[in-house]
């Protein structure tokens, strides 16, 4: 699609300024939209093609809107050169039917309380998309040939060790004869998995992933794979990215979050979003002992041409104080202004709209006599008070206002 539609994109300007004659305008209109529903229905916004009529019309605009609201565009309905940039962009292959409602049910949990966490996670458990155990093994079946095999391996381990470090998972490199739980592999074109997913070259589809417990992750052998984060696509994203679905994470609509549909530029901040750690602690828990690893690649590893796991132990963290999404955390809000507020110890972190952190602040600073490792936290939207929660048991719970 990218190809045709970037094409038919420079026509644009003559289209909208009246610069081509009316049929081949109205051709040009013709075959965007047709691109257009392609991309709609292969990525869960429209059930099947629609026929030129005003109903169809109708499901079109809708679909466009939701399409648009979850790529963060202005809500128009309307076809626009910004909305075809971004069906354009490299992606996910994996569709984006059904992400909306668990993003949703994860933003409205950070107001609930233990009660509430606890049916949450009874109702996470009811879908049937996690892995009813905590220790995974994984198989790279096989690789771009282009990369030196040691470091794409590194690269695969880093990947799921982005996903240990904030939930109770354990993973390990299954031998080459024998079973494995995930399976990780390269393919070109069309690979049987059904038309939808047939790879299409450089750009596009780069990659998608099967809900547990298919355990299967696929990629595009055709792209352009890199491990360093200054040219082609960093194979260490997308890895990620995939083992995050083969875990039964679905896409997010937070737009800094890495399970996001949109490919995600390996840069020096934390790769994972609050959103990430709370889809996936919200069906496997919390890390066991409440402390983690450094989140790979942080601000520390952004570069795997130069990336040595036998010297993790030798570098030092930039910064002293924890990093909130380096580790597990005891609870998060969100108050009036959409400001996130995450909990841990006897610190908190202040995570502004546009997704800027602040550094770790005592919680005496803000509220006295606020004891620390709290387990809950909700903000009034009509009186902006905060209120928490701590307690071993329903009954037992202490309510704090602040």
């Amino acid at each position: 699609m990218a190809a045709r539609v970037g094409l038919l994109l420079r026509t644009l300007p003559l289209l909208l300024w009246g610069g081509l004659d009316a049929q081949l305008a109205q051709r040009v209109g013709q075959e965007l939209r047709r691109e257009a529903e392609a991309f709609l229905e292969k990525y869960g916004y429209l059930n099947e093609q629609v026929p030129q009529s005003p109903t169809s019309s109708l499901r079109f605009s809708k679909a466009i809107r939701e399409f648009q609201w979850v790529s963060q565009l202005p809500i128009s309905g309307v076809l626009d050169p910004a909305t075809l940039r971004q069906m354009m962009r490299p992606r996910c292959g994996v569709a984006d039917t059904n992400s909306q409602a668990p993003w949703t049910e994860r933003v409205s949990a950070l107001f609930a309380g233990h009660q509430t966490k606890m049916r949450r996670k009874k109702r996470f458990a009811r879908q049937g998309t996690k892995w009813y155990k905590q220790h995974l093994s994984y198989r790279l079946v096989n690789w771009p040939q282009h990369l030196p095999e040691p470091a794409v391996r590194g690269a695969v381990r880093a990947a799921f060790q982005l996903w240990s470090n904030v939930s109770a998972l354990e993973f390990w490199e299954a031998p080459a004869t024998g079973p494995a739980d995930i399976r990780l592999t390269f393919f070109q074109g069309d690979h049987n998995d059904g038309l939808s997913n047939a790879f299409d070259g450089p750009g596009g589809a780069l990659a998608h992933a099967f809900l547990p417990r298919r355990g299967e992750a696929h990629f595009d052998r055709d792209e352009r794979w890199s491990l360093s984060r200054r040219r082609g696509r960093n194979l260490f994203v997308v890895l990620a990215h995939e083992i995050g679905h083969t875990l039964g994470l679905t896409h997010s609509a937070a737009p800094r979050a890495l399970m996001a549909p949109y490919y995600k530029r390996l840069g020096r901040d934390a790769l994972l979003s609050w959103d990430d750690v709370l889809a996936v602690q919200n069906l496997y828990g919390k890390p066991q002992g409440g402390s983690v690893a450094t989140q790979l690649p942080g601000k520390l590893f952004t570069d795997f041409e130069a990336w040595d796991p036998h010297r993790l132990q030798e570098r030092l963290p930039e910064t002293p104080g924890p990093k909130y999404c380096h580790s597990s955390f005891d609870a998060v809000t969100v108050d009036r202004q959409q400001r996130l507020y995450v909990f841990q110890g006897n610190q908190f972190w202040e995570v502004a709209a546009d997704g800027n952190v602040s550094e770790p602040r005592p919680l005496q600073e803000r509220w006295a006599g606020l004891p620390p490792h709290i387990e809950a936290a909700a903000v009034s939207l009509e009186e902006g008070d905060f209120y928490f929660f701590k307690g071993t048991s329903p009954g037992a719970d202490e309510r704090i206002e602040a």
